[in-house]
């Protein structure tokens, strides 16, 4: 009997044990959803009042584009250094020290008395920005082994779905004639707030004796190019769109500037809907075979707007775009993790910088192309590089 009652007693304990289990990963999982979310949130209340920003310093055109060279040097520039700083000191670290940094620069943005102020605390901005993505992907990995199971494709949705509700506040805030100063400090203190209640769950860093003797700089290596070349080819491609989506479909397709606008809305929506249910699909398909889905999903909506340049074609074709490179980065991200698992910080900065530089390169490469020939052939860049990334995704078994 007393037997029955020990057996009885340690069933108890382990479901306890259990509950409490799944409860503190719950938690995380939220904590980690909310970093991505209020990260969208507050790039998108930057990005939503430019031109209040532009108006303000009076900033002509060519001023505007110096100052947003701190946005993307900052940014790039970062990435190296971040993977390091998350190897020697943790994930949770570089995070909150990250969204102090991301936070302050954008409340501060308000108040930049000239171009020169506004151009250092950008590069700040996309600094802390920077540390935070590095950060947060790697939480999002680290959750991600705990559920076995793919999970980090619905932490990008988040970070959708936080930007959608940036640039829907910064519209409304634009709307009601509220100023940037009194935007972007309630808006940095509102989101300061979440970031505080987020960091009390997050995931535990990997145990690592030689935190403080690793390289300072993550530069890729064996096992991250290939995934760090697929990261490229996708932003490379979410670049061009970014840039370009609005101008081919007015100038090529003759729509409407409001219907040219809404071309990057529907773009989107694909990709929010992509990544709400890409973790499902991969879990299903695995890693190679749901990142060719990825790449010939996207690749036939570059297509479709070159062949029929009409606006239904050009909507058809960015929603297809949206929904085919929508995880492809969560998925990079987590294969590079899964390369380095002692060090997944350092192998998703490394991988990050690759695609950096895609991003950075693809809206020019688009100009110059269509400076030679026409917009519509320069186009064509886009289905080469979802091509490009197929070839690469069956590189990711071996690799």
């Amino acid at each position: 009997m007393q037997k029955d009652v020990d057996v009885d007693h340690g069933r108890v304990a382990r479901s306890g044990d259990d509950g409490r289990h799944r409860r503190t990963l719950r938690r995380q999982r939220l904590s980690v959803s909310a970093v991505f979310f209020l990260t969208g949130a507050a790039f998108a209340t930057w990005a939503s009042r430019v031109p209040a920003v532009q108006d303000r310093l009076n900033l002509s055109a060519g001023e505007l584009a110096i100052a947003l060279i701190g946005l993307s040097g900052g940014a790039f520039v970062g990435l190296p250094l971040v993977g390091g700083l998350v190897a020697r000191y943790g994930s949770r670290t570089v995070l909150c020290t990250g969204l102090a940094v991301y936070l302050a620069a954008l409340a501060a943005l308000a108040y930049a008395p000239g171009l020169a102020a506004l151009t250092v605390l950008l590069a700040l901005f996309a600094c802390g920005n920077t540390a935070v993505d590095v950060a947060m992907n790697t939480q999002g990995v680290l959750v991600e082994r705990a559920y076995e199971r793919p999970v980090l494709g619905g932490f990008h949705a988040m970070f959708s779905l936080g930007g959608i509700a940036g640039a829907v506040a910064g519209g409304l805030a634009a709307s009601a004639d509220i100023g940037i100063g009194r935007h972007f400090p309630l808006a940095a203190l509102a989101l300061c707030a979440v970031a505080a209640a987020a960091a009390t769950s997050m995931a535990p860093d990997p145990p690592r004796d030689t935190r403080d003797s690793g390289p300072m700089l993550a530069l890729p290596g064996p096992g991250l190019w290939i995934p760090g070349l697929v990261a490229f080819c996708a932003l490379m491609g979410e670049g061009v769109v970014n840039d370009w989506g609005a101008v081919y479909l007015r100038e090529v397709t003759g729509s409407s500037p409001g219907a040219a606008g809404l071309g990057y809305a529907v773009f989107s929506a694909g990709m929010v809907l992509g990544r709400l249910s890409a973790d499902r699909i991969r879990t299903r398909l695995g890693t190679v075979r749901f990142t060719l889905a990825c790449a010939a999903l996207a690749g036939a909506g570059a297509v479709i707007p070159i062949a029929s340049p009409t606006t239904p074609a050009g909507f058809t074709g960015y929603a297809l775009l949206g929904l085919g490179m929508a995880a492809v980065i969560p998925v990079v991200f987590a294969h590079a993790a899964a390369q380095r698992p002692d060090t997944p910080g350092p192998a998703i900065a490394a991988v990050s910088a690759i695609g950096y530089v895609g991003f950075l390169a693809g809206p020019p490469l688009i100009g110059a192309l269509a400076s030679t020939t026409t917009l519509r052939t320069a186009m064509l860049v886009l289905p080469t590089l979802m091509l490009t990334m197929g070839i690469l995704a069956t590189r990711l078994r071996r690799n």
